[in-house]
Formats: C-alpha cells, structure tokens, sequence
C-alpha cells in the first residue's frame, strides 16, 4: 500500500499577467501623450536652430566649414581685386606699373608738360583698331611695341580731359583717309586734330628701324613719347612760325634733322628758291644752309626787305651758317658786314686742350654758350659742340638801332688755321666767336619788332649725330635760338626728339645663372617646397 500522495506538478504563476484585450485610454490619457510629443517636437526643433555662434564654436565646423568657407571667401575676395584692378587700370592707365626697362610706358616731364598746356579739345586718331594696338599686331615683324603708341596716349587723356583718344579701321571706315589725301595715312600712323589745324605722324616718325648690310633688321627704336607731345604742340599752337629754306645755292646743309626739330615744335618748313621766288608771305625764319655761291644783289634785296618789312606782324630772322670749305661770298660779306658780322673764309677753330674736343679730331671743339641775350626756355644744355667752326668776327658792339651779342665762344686754348698755317708753327691761342647775333627793331602797324641776322660758323652741328644723341645739348639750343629769332619762345614747351631703344634686354643673365633659375629654383626648388608644405599641413590636420 502506498501510504504517501503522489505529487503534482507545480506550475508557475506570472506575476504580472498580461490582459487578453488592450484596456481603452481615457480622453485625459490622449491629450497628456499629445502635449508630450509636441514637447519633444519642440526640443527636436530648438536644437536644430541653433544660433550661428554657437555652429562656428563647433570642432566639426572648425575642422571643414571653417576652410571651406575661407576658401570660397578668398576666391572671391581674388576674383573682386582682379576686377576692380582691372578696370582701374583702363581706365586710370598710370596705375599700370611701368616694367619697361626703358620706362618707354612712361610720359617724359616734356611731354607732360605739353599735355598739361591743352585748353582746347584735341583728339588723338590712332590709325589702327584697339585690339591690334594693345597686342602689338603693328609691325612686330620689326621689333616694335607698337602698344606704347596706345599706351602714352591714353595717358595723356588721362592727364588731361580735354584730350580723347580714338581707334580708326581704315578697313571699316575708309573715308576717314579721304580728309588727309595728301598725307597718304596707312595703318600705324597718329592723327592729332583741333578746331585750329591738323598733324599726321607717319608711323615712320614713331620709329625707327635700321638694317644691317645684309637686310637684317639690325634694331629698332622709339620716339613715341616726343612725337606724340609734338603733335600736341603743333595743333594748339596759336599759330605757326614758317621756316623758309633756301635751295637755290648748293647748300650743304643736312636739313633733314633740323626741319624735324622745327616741325616737332610748331614750326612749318618749306623749301624755296631765293633766286627765283619771293620769300614766303608768311615766313618768319629764313635760313641759307652753307651756301656753296655768292648771292645777286636782286637775293640781297630780297633779304633786306623781309628784314625791315612793315607789313609782317612779328619778329623776323635770317639763320646763315658757315664751313671753312666755303670760298669767298663778297656780295654776301657786304650784306653781313652792314650788320656787324664777318666771317673768316677758309679758316678752322681747333682746339690744343685734348679735354675740350671730342673724337680723334681736335675741330670738333665743345663751345660755351653766353648768356645775353637770353634765348629764353631750359639753358640746361649739357655739352655744346660747334665742329668744324669758322670764326665769327663781331664788327661793331652797336652802330645805330643795331646791336651785335656773341651766341657762343670756342674755350680760350684754340687757334686758327688755314692753307697759310706752317706745320712746325705756333699759333696764338684765344676763344673765338662761333655764333654771333646782330639784332635791329623795325615798326609793323606801331608795334616793334625784333629783326635777327644769325650767323653759325659751324654747319656741321646740324647734323643727324649731334642732333639726335641727347649726349650734345645742341637740338635744345636750336630749338630754343629758332623761337627767340621768330618770337614765340613761350608758346609752348621745346620738344626734342629723343629715340630709345625697343629691343634692348630687360634682364641680362650668364648661361649659369640661367641654369640654376630655370632648373635649380623653379624646377626643383619650388615645387619641393610645395610637397614639403603639404605634407605638413596633412599631418597637422590629422592631429586636429
């Protein structure tokens, strides 16, 4: 028998036994779980708006906004001074930096000055279009940065508003050239116009260009910046002085640079025949460019007229120069002799002293320019040469309303000689006169005028390599001696041509120092240094 129950199975109870159905919410429960989300709606959304400061206070900001955003700024930053640089810069061109190692960018005090005279509206016709000029498409065949012509201009309107400077395409506007027929304009050339006259510059007088014996082009050079003022000068002159050039004596006189320097400076030159045509009407300054024959007395009385005329508003010249070639002139000499002036024939003013000529040739003797009377202007003239000289005697101080001045003496270590001059002889030294001025005053409708006989012992100094060269101060001398002789020394600024060179280098380096810049610095050296500097900032960014 089976005293003890048998056990049962124990089974576990659940604590928290789960309802068979969801129990319903009150309405009080559904507007309390309501308020909650909005809540945490509201939390969601402030945190996400949060206030700039705070964001830019961030390391994740810091680490890549901050960057991207300076980097975007700095672009723009970049691009807005390029603009802005560039704009200014066509407009206000002198803000340009002139790297030229000539500055030929650049507008000389000369020609400033001249720019700052304009009180009337000029305009200044480049005969080209804009995009050839700034490009130098205009014979760059030749070496020529033909740029400069639109450079300088554009400076000069700049300086002053009453200048404007306009582009013209002939092959667009082909009836522009039909105003300047005679000047035959072509591509490259600079018009200059007022109310008052016109001036064309041939391309020709805005460069140079020599060739070597082989046809090469040996080099080229520049007188844009003297050009362009003398074409200003010319068009806003009040008038214009006529220098008459007499041709009918077998002058020996190279003109050429000479009437270049007139014409640069308001002065119109013409040629005439003395013998058989009248004096130019309108000539102020009539010059006979070492005549080779003497004059008739019906020359003479010509001069003579055009001297004492009292139907010519103005003072009046005659410009005769010598050479010791010449021979004798006795109707010339007598004309001369009236006035004070007498000239050596076949005899040469050299020089002993060894520092007073230059060249191998002691002719070609350095003169001192005298101060009376005073030829008005810049008397800053540097070295004044009157090669080849004859000398130039002074007859008289004054004799009746005439009075002579000597324009310049020889240094008192000179001496004469002549086909009587003995080798083994010894001169006596003195300074001699190698320029001499007579003046007289004549009545034109009651005013006074000046009436000038110039007589020049040297021709020689007229020419090209004296002239040119701004080593001789002889281009200004003359300029400022021609303006005194017709009356017009304060009209405008002298201008002299002055001719840089185009192609000359800018920077010089021996075959070494070529090498270690091109490879050595910047093939090597830079951009190891840029590796070398990302690298660091790769490693430095990491450790942020």
């Amino acid at each position: 028998m089976k005293n003890e129950k048998e056990k049962k199975p124990i089974v576990p109870v659940e604590e928290n036994p789960q309802p068979e159905a969801e129990a319903e919410t009150t309405p009080a429960e559904e507007t309390e779980q309501a308020e909650t989300k909005a809540e945490k709606k509201q939390k969601k959304e402030k945190k996400n708006r949060r206030s700039l400061k705070e964001i830019t206070r961030t390391e994740k900001f810091r680490r890549s906004g901050m960057s991207t955003a300076f980097t975007a700024g700095f672009i723009v930053v970049v691009i807005l001074i390029n603009v802005i640089v560039g704009v200014l810069g066509e407009r206000y061109p002198s803000m340009n930096v002139d790297l030229t190692k000539n500055h030929t960018n650049t507008l000389s005090t000369e020609a400033a000055a001249v720019v700052d005279k304009v009180k009337i509206p000029t305009t200044i016709y480049i005969i080209a279009t804009e995009s050839q000029t700034k490009s130098d498409r205009i014979l760059a065949e030749y070496g020529i940065q033909y740029s400069q012509v639109g450079e300088l201009a554009e400076k000069m309107t700049e300086r002053n508003r009453n200048i404007k400077v306009e582009y013209i395409d002939l092959d667009k506007n082909p009836a522009f050239a039909s105003d300047y027929k005679s000047d035959n304009i072509a591509v490259g050339d600079v018009v200059f116009k007022t109310d008052k006259r016109s001036r064309v510059l041939a391309v020709t007088e805005l460069f140079n260009v020599s060739f070597s014996q082989d046809g090469s082009i040996g080099g080229s050079s520049s007188m844009v910046d003297s050009a362009l003022a003398s074409g200003l000068n010319s068009v806003m002159a009040d008038t214009v002085s006529v220098a008459a050039f007499d041709t009918g004596h077998s002058e020996q006189m190279d003109t050429a640079t000479y009437k270049k320097l007139l014409s640069n400076n308001s002065f119109e030159t013409q040629d005439f025949n003395l013998l058989t045509e009248d004096i130019p009407k309108n000539a102020r300054l009539v010059v006979l460019g070492c005549p080779a024959t003497d004059y008739t007395d019906s020359e003479i009385q010509k001069l003579d007229a055009f001297l004492s005329s009292g139907s010519l508003a103005g003072d009046r010249s005659l410009l005769i120069t010598f050479h010791p070639s010449q021979t004798a002139m006795p109707k010339l000499s007598a004309f001369l002799q009236e006035w004070g002036i007498s000239v050596t024939p076949q005899t040469i003013v050299v020089e002993s002293d060894s520092s007073k000529y230059y060249t191998s040739d002691p002719s070609y003797i350095l003169s001192t320019i005298q101060t009376e009377p005073d030829l008005g202007g810049d008397s800053n003239y540097k070295y004044y040469t009157t090669p080849q000289s004859s000398p130039v005697n002074i007859l008289f101080d004054t004799k009746g309303t005439r009075q002579t001045y000597s324009l310049s003496k020889s240094n008192d270590s000179c001496y004469l000689v002549n086909n009587k001059t003995k080798e083994d002889e010894t001169p006596a030294k003195a300074a001699y006169n190698t320029g001499v001025l007579s003046q007289d005053t004549v009545k034109a409708g009651g005013t006074e005028y000046k009436a000038n006989v110039i007589a020049l012992g040297s021709t020689t100094m007229f020419n090209s390599d004296i002239l040119s060269p701004t080593t001789f101060g002889n281009a200004k001398y003359l300029v400022n001696l021609s303006r005194y002789a017709t009356g017009t020394t304060n009209t405008a600024t002298a201008i002299t041509e002055t001719a840089v060179p185009t192609n000359a280098q800018d920077i010089n380096l021996s075959t070494g120092m070529s090498i270690l810049l091109g490879f050595g610095v910047f093939t090597l050296l830079i951009p190891l240094a840029i590796v070398i500097a990302g690298i660091c900032v790769y490693h430095r960014r990491r450790h942020l």
